[in-house]
């Protein structure tokens, strides 16, 4: 009796240890936090390989007018020369361009989705030649000088170039304020230091129109 006993118990335990050991491990299949400690998010896309020459900065602008309560600081451009920014707590002001709507291109050096934009950028250049001044933000780690210069040449960009280090400021706040998760492309519309228009994604030549006309 005992000895039965005895082997029933131990037949039970090897049925527990064998199951035990052989229980299939699933591994966690919910997705990784993908952020990181930098403070900007990329979208990787391709870009084709081009060959450029530099194109000169545009240089028709007027001289700055300051306002008080602002903190001003230079940014360079890609192309040589610098912008004036002003920073303040309502967001940012370009006094070289008082009175001028400012059109703030936010663009990676390698997403396609930008390049395709770019031309819609021009067209909006050539049309509010008048009311608009364009600046593009390269919001990716920065360019390397040859970089920029393919990018200039191939997508025409004639208007200053800011690039990420430059520029964290304003992508710090556009985070901030604006839970921009670098989504690219994305324009935003200033006027005399107030954002007025805001598009996330692409965005036709229309749908920029008439936000360039819906300011006053």
């Amino acid at each position: 009796m005992n000895k039965s006993l005895i082997l029933s118990s131990l037949l039970i335990l090897s049925v527990i240890f064998y199951s035990g050991c052989m229980k299939k491990e699933f591994p966690n299949t919910y997705p990784e936090n993908s952020s990181s400690n930098n403070q900007f998010e990329e979208i990787v896309t391709r870009t084709d390989t081009i060959e450029t020459t530099p194109t000169p900065i545009p240089t028709e602008v007027s001289s700055p007018q300051y306002i008080p309560q602002i903190k001003y600081r230079q940014m360079k451009t890609v192309q040589g020369g610098s912008i004036t920014l002003g920073e303040h707590s309502r967001g940012f002001e370009f006094p070289e361009y008082k009175g001028k709507i400012v059109l703030l291109e936010f663009f990676g050096k390698e997403c396609h989705y930008c390049f395709e934009e770019m031309p819609i950028i021009t067209r909006i250049q050539n049309t509010y030649r008048d009311r608009v001044s364009i600046i593009a933000i390269q919001s990716s780690p920065p360019m390397r000088q040859e970089e920029a210069q393919r990018l200039i040449q191939e997508h025409n960009m004639h208007y200053p170039i800011i690039d990420q280090d430059e520029a964290k400021s304003i992508l710090i706040y556009l985070r901030d304020v604006y839970e921009w998760r670098g989504v690219l492309p994305y324009i935003m519309l200033v006027k005399d230091g107030q954002i007025e228009q805001v598009f996330k994604g692409t965005s036709s030549f229309e749908e920029i129109s008439q936000g360039i006309q819906n300011i006053k």
